[in-house]
């Protein structure tokens, strides 16, 4: 890919209430090439798109992964909409050509994404990012995805504890054994030395904020 994408960071970022169904209807007027956002794992499996780990649910603070789709359904967000299911998404813009990028804190999850991007033959479409803020070694989050499929793409987001950004923060090694496609980096460490250094590398340079 050779020209700039524009991802839509939880829909349409800060316009409205992010993640909500409206929120990326809004996305796809501003002219969005996809979304990019927050993926969590509920107890039955179903991928929701949010980038909360708990819902507040009776005064209680609730992990998502300890929640049914049900329950889940039954959270408002700040506009009253419910949150979205993966499946919601990709049927709501299966006629946009949109491509899909997904942080996950959990190989569970990225494994769970691959099946149902399959069921909507959607697989050359998605794109799988570690978070900015998790301790975890690439090899810690991604080599049971690659392990369960050889094809998707997987990004590397650099931690946000790293300002002054270097190629040891890289993980080379472990960015070629996984076939790792691209790297992804907050805009406030973002500079041409490093996108130039990612780029002479032959890798993709993403930038989130």
């Amino acid at each position: 890919m050779s020209k700039t994408f524009v991802w839509g960071h939880r829909g349409a970022g800060f316009i409205g209430t992010q993640n909500s169904p409206s929120s990326f209807k809004k996305a796809i007027e501003i002219g969005v090439d996809g979304f990019k956002t927050e993926a969590q794992l509920s107890k039955d499996h179903e991928i929701f798109l949010t980038s909360q780990q708990n819902l507040k649910i009776n005064g209680e603070e609730i992990p998502i992964y300890e929640l049914s789709s049900d329950k889940i359904k039954t959270f408002k967000l700040d506009n009253n909409e419910s949150i979205l299911t993966l499946s919601e998404l990709f049927n709501e813009f299966k006629n946009n050509n949109l491509r899909y990028n997904f942080d996950i804190r959990a190989p569970e999850v990225g494994i769970r994404i691959i099946e149902i991007a399959k069921e909507f033959n959607l697989l050359d479409k998605i794109e799988i990012s570690k978070t900015s803020i998790d301790p975890f070694t690439l090899p810690e989050i991604y080599s049971k995805i690659r392990d369960f499929n050889k094809d998707v793409v997987l990004i590397n987001t650099i931690s946000l504890k790293h300002y002054n950004i270097r190629k040891e923060h890289f993980e080379l090694e472990s960015m070629k054994n996984l076939n790792i496609k691209g790297i992804n980096v907050n805009y406030t460490v973002a500079t041409f030395e490093l996108f130039k250094t990612v780029k002479d590398l032959g890798f993709k340079f993403c930038v989130w904020g």
